[in-house]
């Protein structure tokens, strides 16, 4: 069910009106069922899959305090965490192990399992990680109610693509939840803004890009040095905007249900450096790798060398997260390699020099590394990967300026794109729905729904995160 199709605007309005209309003392039983319901319209086949996963990590956890000894505790902690990523690794990675790893050795192809993946398993995997990793290391306490931790992962705004939740984020607005109607005007208004800024993003910007690039990831005839650049340059707006989009729809959904989620995007495409940009981008899922990878691996405690060895095995598995290819290895190993040579430079001689280096001059050399570094992370193998990113140089120039008349509506998304990002927050956007006055943010609010729907004809795509 996506946010951005009819269904679920069905759903959400009788889900909001259940909201509104029983006890807070029943409400989390609505999550549940509700939450449930969202996960399964997709396939009610694998609708016991968070379920289990769930109680992995609820007698896990118990199991893990009973134990008498820290030493007893910790080895608990590890099997736990262990069986949490066991379904993940074999529905996620077996395929890729048997053909892409083992397959040039022993000459296989093709398939073992052949299965779909699961949904917003990975997701659901994090987020159970992290209140069994927050409850050993004594950041949380041990929740003996299984409903609570349920509905830490059921939570249907974020259950299928995050924000990847820590316990604390959560779990206290579930057992305490705010009164349905006290404040719901203010929550409504300021919930559907933040709504319709994700809904703008995925279908005026992202859906309307989609086909433009998909066509150079799958075609070579008659392409051109213009094409090429537009499907470089209007993916990187098109992953944005569509995660983006998503995550705003989220926390604009969990806040007119009275709860707040965690900000998982700060303009990231404004970011001087490449560090800067991954405490921008999926902030969520970077903290999670620092928190949960980075530090365990030992972080920077080991000297800087080894510093950087973590660095790049934390963006390389980073980078298998997002999917089982040689493809988001390489995405991985060249993030990773970046943060590692910003930090190597920052220790180096240099770095007085390189300061002095106008901060607008480091943002277009980071927006630019990042964009053409998502040219292996769309493309479906590692042929098509250097095929687009040597487009640009190899395919013939053509006609510009029929090129230009007819990529001008994809061309014009990404200009006002890149002349609004530095006003893409929820700060703004709540400024606005609190000093705007009715007679002008309703007609507003309409307008971005009107032209959101008139261009997406009443469909949209499927969100790129729910491969992940």
């Amino acid at each position: 069910m996506l946010f951005s199709a009819p269904e679920f605007f069905a759903f959400f309005t009788i889900y909001l009106l259940l909201h509104l209309a029983i006890p807070a003392r029943h409400r989390l039983i609505l999550v549940i069922i509700g939450s449930t319901i969202f996960y399964g319209w997709w396939n009610w086949r694998y609708v016991w899959i968070p379920h289990v996963l769930m109680l992995v990590a609820y007698l896990g956890v118990l199991w893990m305090e009973a134990a008498a000894a820290a030493p007893d505790r910790k080895r608990r902690m590890i099997a736990v965490t262990a069986l949490l990523l066991l379904p993940l690794a074999f529905v996620k990675y077996t395929d890729f192990i048997y053909a892409d790893v083992l397959g040039p050795v022993f000459g296989w192809s093709g398939k073992l399992l052949n299965i779909a993946l699961p949904l917003g398993i990975s997701f659901v995997t994090f987020t159970l990680i992290a209140y069994v990793v927050d409850v050993y290391r004594r950041k949380y306490p041990v929740e003996r109610r299984a409903g609570l931790l349920a509905g830490l992962v059921l939570f249907f705004p974020h259950l299928i693509a995050g924000p990847i939740l820590r316990p604390h984020e959560l779990m206290p607005q579930l057992a305490k939840p705010r009164p349905a109607r006290r404040a719901f005007g203010r929550r409504l208004v300021f919930g559907l803004a933040v709504f319709t800024l994700g809904l703008f993003k995925k279908l005026v910007l992202a859906d309307q890009l989609a086909d433009v690039v998909d066509h150079v990831y799958k075609t070579t005839a008659g392409l051109t040095a213009v094409d090429y650049l537009l499907a470089i340059y209007g993916f990187s707006l098109q992953i944005y905007c569509d995660f983006s989009g998503y995550t705003d729809m989220a926390i604009g959904v969990a806040l007119m249900i009275g709860v707040r989620l965690p900000t998982n995007f700060r303009q990231p495409y404004t970011s001087a450096s490449i560090v800067e940009f991954w405490r921008r981008w999926h902030i969520t899922l970077s903290t999670w790798l620092r928190d949960y990878l980075y530090i365990p691996l030992g972080g920077n405690r080991d000297g800087r060398a080894r510093q950087l060895l973590n660095l790049m095995i934390t963006m390389l598995l980073g980078g298998l997260w997002h999917g089982a290819n040689w493809t988001f290895v390489l995405w991985g190993a060249m993030h990773g390699g970046a943060i590692a040579l910003v930090h190597a430079l920052r220790w180096s001689p240099l770095y007085g020099a390189i300061r002095r280096v106008p901060a607008w001059i480091w943002l277009l050399i980071t927006f630019h590394f990042v964009t053409w570094v998502w040219v292996p992370f769309r493309a479906p193998d590692m042929s098509t990967a250097a095929r687009v990113a040597l487009g640009p140089f190899t395919a013939p120039l053509g006609d510009w300026e029929t090129a230009l008349r007819l990529h001008a509506f994809p061309i014009a998304l990404l200009a006002v794109f890149l002349l609004t990002h530095g006003w893409d927050n929820h700060r703004a956007i709540h400024r606005a729905a609190r000093r705007l006055p009715q007679a002008v943010f309703w007609p507003l609010i309409a307008l971005v729904w009107a032209l959101a729907i008139t261009l997406s004809q009443g469909s949209s795509k499927k969100f790129v995160y729910f491969d992940f």
